[in-house]
Parts: structure tokens; C-alpha cells; sequence
């Protein structure tokens, strides 16, 4: 088994130290021959996992992303073949939201001895069609939340979480619901949204936790859709929705599980899109989205006795 690690050295709140850890524990297991590398810029990841799966094409490779969510977005988006690779993943982000599926969450993966011993298990991957997710995929409000936090955030001294609260304050006062044609497994939804949300995992931004029992190996995701929205129905029922009390949202939240989606806007307008708190620009004159689970296809490495939480373990 080739080994090899690649380091996002900007990814969350202690940048200088992930690259020289990583590199220390390399160094003390000269046996694993492992390889090393920095990505060097927003997308990087993608290209170098490509190249190196090309290159060990005839060998099992276990990569080790270091680094945050849309480290590992980014990185499993670059696999050309996932029956040869697997995929370890150190949380050196701020969320490591996918990890919450797991009993446990970020603390047993963050040990690199921990992840070196560990086994593979299948889990599901959201296929966007230009990329990969493991953890979620969204249309409207909550992508452009995403777009300006992750703008915000990189000026910001205090984190993401000021950051998210200033965008949905001022995303509840000058979002713009849109017209949306949306078909789900063949069930055709069309009307005004604010956001379209399809969940692999149960934790989304750090804290928010909408959809507590999505299941990422039952060949299924939670898609959830919202109704139009204003500043008078988000800012009282955030706390609702955070915790996943949709029972207080009345009518103006549905959920449903799905394997295949399809989301139009019915106007000339720019769809938001966001996987894993990646943003993406999508094509103006084609205001159209595709997405499908491939079911148990990501052989994600696990730390021994650690196993999905109880209500994420539908289908295992």
C-alpha cells in the first residue's frame, strides 16, 4: 500500500503547525515510505490527487487529507478510481463537520496513529457532477451564506462563527428567494425557495444540525427544501432549525429522502451553490443542477472501534 499525505497548511486555526506535526510523525515511521505534500492554492488538491492515483494506478493507495471540509471535498473530487484508494482523513479544519456521523466525532481521528491502523468503511459520496461531496450540497440561502463567510473568513480575526451570524442576518434581509424547478427521484417540486439542501451527514457549519438521522451508507440523502423566506421567519426560527425542531417551521420546511435530484431556477438569475462549505460559480445560461449518491463508493478509513452513531447507521 502506497501512503501519501497531502496538507492544506492554510486549513483552520493552527496553520503553522499542521505541515511540521504531519511531517514529524512521517519522519518517526520511516517504514511506511510514505510521500508528502503541501497543496499550494484553493483547487490543488483536486489536480495532485488525480496526478498521484494516476501515477500508483496499479498499486492501493491510502491518501491521509489533512486539512479541513473543503479540503476533503476537494481532494475526494480528484479520485479517478475509488475501488484502488482510500481516504484517511486528519481534521485540521474549524468544523470536520463529516466526522459528526461518528461516535466519538473529531477526537479519535485526530491521531495519526489512530488513522495508520485504521480500517476502511464504505461510505456514500454526493456527486454534483463538476465534483464530490461527503457531507452536504446546497442551493440558495445557505450558499450564499457560504460564499460571503468563506470571503468574510479570510480577513476575519475571529473565525467563521461572527462571520456566519453577520451573513444570515443580512442574507434574511436581502436574499432574494428564487423561482425553482426541483425533481426528486421523479417527485417534481416548482415554486419559490429560499435553499434546497441535500444532507449526507448531520452537521452542517459547525453547529447546525437541521436533519439529526441522515445516514451517509443507506444509498440516501436528506433533501430538504424551504420555503420563500423573509428577516421575519429566519432570525425567530434559526434556533429551531439548528437543532433540528422542523415541527416549529409549520409548512415552510419539508424533508424526504432521495438518491437523485435535479434543480433548476425558472428565472435568469445566479444560482448559489455549495458542497461541503465549498462554493462553486455555476454557468449563468445554464441555472441548472444535477446530483446523485453513489452508494457505499468512498472506502473512508475509520480508527479501530469507532462506528457511526446509532441514528446514522441505517442500511450499514
Amino acid at each position: 500500500m502506497k501512503h501519501i499525505f497531502i496538507i492544506n497548511p492554510r486549513a483552520g486555526k493552527e496553520k503553522e503547525n499542521i505541515s511540521v506535526r504531519v511531517r514529524e510523525y512521517i519522519s518517526a515511521h520511516p517504514e511506511m515510505g510514505a510521500l508528502v505534500f503541501n497543496t499550494e492554492y484553493v483547487g490543488h488538491e483536486t489536480v495532485l490527487v488525480g496526478r498521484l492515483c494516476h501515477i500508483f494506478e496499479d498499486e492501493t493507495v491510502r491518501l491521509y487529507i489533512c486539512g479541513g471540509s473543503g479540503t476533503l471535498c476537494r481532494a475526494i473530487s480528484g479520485i479517478p478510481n475509488y475501488s484502488m484508494v482510500e481516504v484517511a482523513f486528519y481534521p485540521c479544519g474549524i468544523t470536520n463537520d463529516i466526522l459528526k456521523v461518528f461516535e466519538g466525532e473529531v477526537e479519535p481521528f485526530f491521531n495519526l496513529n489512530n488513522l495508520v491502523s485504521g480500517t476502511p468503511m464504505y461510505l456514500d459520496i454526493l456527486d454534483f457532477g463538476f465534483g464530490k461531496a461527503l457531507n452536504f450540497c446546497a442551493v440558495g440561502f445557505e450558499a450564499r451564506v457560504a460564499e460571503e463567510v468563506n470571503n468574510l473568513s479570510r480577513v476575519s480575526i475571529v473565525g467563521t462563527k461572527l462571520p456566519y451570524k453577520f451573513s444570515v442576518l443580512k442574507n434574511s434581509i436581502f436574499f432574494v428567494n428564487s423561482q425553482y424547478s426541483v425533481v426528486a427521484d421523479g417527485q417534481e417540486f416548482t415554486g419559490r425557495r429560499a435553499s434546497i439542501t441535500a444532507f449526507n451527514g448531520i452537521v452542517y457549519g459547525g453547529t447546525y444540525s437541521p436533519v439529526g438521522n441522515a445516514c451517509p451508507v443507506n444509498g440516501k440523502f436528506k433533501l430538504m427544501i424551504r420555503d420563500s423566506s423573509s428577516l421575519f421567519s429566519v432570525i425567530p426560527n434559526m434556533k429551531s432549525y439548528k437543532h433540528g425542531k422542523l415541527d416549529n417551521l409549520g409548512r415552510s420546511s419539508r424533508v424526504m429522502d432521495a438518491s437523485e435530484l435535479s434543480v433548476k431556477i425558472s428565472e435568469k438569475r445566479k444560482m448559489y451553490f455549495t458542497a461541503d462549505g465549498e462554493t462553486y460559480d455555476m454557468d449563468e445560461q445554464n441555472n441548472t443542477l444535477s446530483l446523485r449518491v453513489l452508494p457505499t463508493t468512498l472506502k473512508f478509513v475509520v480508527p479501530s472501534g469507532v462506528a457511526l452513531k446509532e441514528q446514522c447507521r441505517e442500511g450499514e
